[in-house]
């Protein structure tokens, strides 16, 4: 992916990011702990009849982080209010098609129920509406500080036997390196922040009948972090929701099954736009 630019937040910290193509914008949110290159494959679907941008969230990629961020978390909020600053800086003031995965899931309710008026439809990819469990909320933390201590995302990794099906895994994919390399290319400060900010994200279950634009909830069949149970009772609680489950995928689906992925990404955003 290429195309970088940059722009600045209301607390000075500059982020980079992707703007490709032309056309209706389609805003590509990476997930935990990854970079805007997850979205490679969608980059080239979509940019020969889009406008695709695509941010490095605080912390990851070539993105910056604010000073204490690491030791104070980065509240889903925040990184909504960061993706306002990319549009702002693109120039972008129509409506948006906002695609989050994972942790991008997470900012993206956010920015549906702080800036309504800037979206145009929805795509929640692999993520949840429901708040960390305590004990889940307690490994994050444990991870930050971790990462921290050893100033090395070398904690993380643990985390790829599930991001990936054990198909993907078992037959080692494409995929498995190119996570892999993501997440030992995240910054100790950038995993920290967001696990925090994560540990501490609220429930937006009992909001989602306010989300009231088109909606797409796409999920990997073999997801074991958001299962396609979860993600289908999502999709039948918001308006206009849709939803549809990727074959032979898991929780990675747009690197695990692109090809699938793709096919209902575009289906959907040609309806919506």
């Amino acid at each position: 992916m290429t195309a970088a630019c940059q722009a600045t937040t209301s607390d000075g910290v500059e982020l980079a990011y992707a703007d490709i193509g032309t056309g209706p914008v389609v805003t590509l949110v990476h997930g935990f702990p990854l970079d805007r290159s997850m979205w490679d494959e969608q980059v080239a679907a979509l940019a020969g009849t889009y406008r695709v941008i695509a941010p490095d969230l605080r912390g990851f990629g070539q993105s910056g982080i604010g000073p204490d961020d690491a030791r104070n978390g980065v509240p889903m909020e925040r990184y909504a209010a960061d993706l306002v600053a990319v549009l702002d800086a693109a120039g972008v003031r129509e409506p948006v098609v906002l695609a989050g995965f994972s942790m991008g899931g997470y900012v993206a309710w956010q920015f549906a129920l702080r800036t309504p008026e800037r979206l145009r439809a929805l795509v929640l990819s692999d993520t949840r509406a429901a708040a960390d469990p305590p004990e889940a909320a307690a490994n994050r933390r444990a991870m930050a500080e971790r990462v921290l201590a050893e100033n090395s995302p070398a904690a993380a990794e643990g985390m790829i036997s599930k991001l990936l099906a054990p198909a993907t895994l078992a037959a080692g994919l494409p995929a498995v390196a190119r996570v892999t390399a993501m997440i030992r290319g995240a910054s100790p400060a950038g995993i920290a922040a967001a696990q925090i900010g994560m540990a501490v994200r609220p429930d937006v279950r009992d909001r989602l009948g306010e989300i009231v634009c088109p909606a797409l909830a796409i999920v990997g069949a073999e997801d074991a972090i958001s299962p396609p149970a979860e993600m289908r009772e999502l999709a039948a609680a918001l308006p206009q929701g849709r939803f549809v489950e990727v074959p032979m995928a898991g929780h990675m689906a747009p690197l695990e099954n692109p090809a699938a992925y793709n096919a209902a990404l575009l289906d959907f955003v040609g309806r919506a736009v």
